[in-house]
């Protein structure tokens, strides 16, 4: 069962923003149209990016 379960998913791709339709992805798993994802800032510098991103975002008038 787990097998079929998992098996309709793909593995991940990542892209910039702009580069492919908003029709053509989504996150199958949480039946999502948009997704990001991070972790801790310490191990990945794309996850400090968004973090600092994010953060601006929460902090303009």
């Amino acid at each position: 069962m787990r097998m079929l379960a998992t098996h309709v998913m793909s593995n991940a791709a990542y892209f910039c923003t702009g580069t492919v339709p908003h029709g053509q992805f989504f996150h199958y798993g949480l039946s999502l149209d948009l997704y990001t994802h991070f972790t801790s800032p310490i191990r990945r510098y794309a996850d400090i990016i968004l973090r600092a991103f994010l953060y601006g975002l929460e902090t303009l008038p």
